[in-house]
């Protein structure tokens, strides 16, 4: 025969267990609120700031041989809570058109703020910049420049991918774009986005991917993070677990309370009970 203490702490390791894995991984998929391209130009008077494409590569010589540099920033406060562990996150995009050949496309984690404004065009020329746009020499047209014309970014790429046919292409998991995310959501402000680097020696190398005007092919940050754990048995929400929470249950006992019943069962009473004291602060 088991003696009474026996049978309770063989309780509280029952409600302990049923509560283990409460903290699961969650995904998350997520569009851009931001994209652009930085078209090589002297007085940054190109963008493509509300086109439905966005190019990385140096064009052919009808085009002057000239680079372009993509920008694109997505939200990652917005959807995942605070306190979050990120544990992957991978850069769907849909290359629309090519020139002939396979090079390697990068991200680089971008080190300064940019804007999107309504220039827009359908082709990789671009249209006179709008105000706000980020340009080859401008992160907010006309007035805000770039440190060094063509962008602020990190010299080392995020993630690369070789690129070739049209179609679909993904970037990642690498840890350095895991970090670049968890950065993100610790400290929005400092979110802006990755710089989409190609090839910038071959001629006509340049590559055009769907933007987040595309109707169907925007592109898609995919991010897999733990939440933050809960508290089991803080049901004020105070950080700790103590004589106020002890009263929040017992005026629930007895009831099918969702807040007080910890452990799910549909009714609040001694398993809860035995929850919330193991957890005592």
């Amino acid at each position: 025969m088991r003696t009474t203490q026996q049978l309770a702490f063989l309780a509280v390791l029952a409600v302990m267990a049923s509560l283990t894995g409460l903290t699961q991984a969650e995904t998350v998929v997520l569009t851009p609120v931001a994209d652009n391209t930085l078209i090589e130009d002297p007085l940054g008077a190109w963008s493509l700031g509300a086109a439905q494409q966005f190019y990385a590569g140096r064009v052919g010589k009808n085009g002057g041989s000239t680079l372009r540099r993509a920008v694109v920033r997505f939200d990652v406060a917005a959807a995942i809570p605070a306190g979050s562990t990120i544990t992957s996150a991978t850069l769907l995009m849909n290359l629309s058109a090519t020139q002939t050949g396979t090079f390697s496309v990068g991200l680089y984690l971008c080190l300064a703020s940019w804007g999107e404004g309504t220039s827009t065009g359908f082709g990789g020329g671009g249209a006179p910049s709008a105000t706000n746009d980020a340009t080859w020499i401008h992160r907010f047209y006309p007035g805000t420049p770039w440190a060094t014309p063509g962008g602020s970014f990190s010299a080392t790429a995020s993630a690369t991918k070789s690129v070739g046919g049209v179609g679909f292409y993904t970037w990642g998991p690498t840890t350095e774009m895991t970090a670049n995310v968890q950065a993100w959501r610790a400290s929005p402000s400092t979110n802006f986005g990755w710089v989409v680097r190609g090839n910038e020696v071959t001629l006509q190398s340049v590559k055009r991917f769907d933007s987040r005007e595309s109707p169907a092919n925007r592109p898609q940050l995919t991010i897999t993070f733990t939440p933050p754990s809960v508290l089991v048995g803080d049901l004020d929400g105070g950080g700790s677990v103590n004589a106020g929470d002890l009263g929040i249950l017992l005026a629930k006992w007895g009831t099918s309370d969702a807040a007080a019943d910890i452990d799910d069962d549909g009714v609040v009473g001694a398993s809860d009970l035995a929850a919330l004291v193991a957890n005592w602060t």
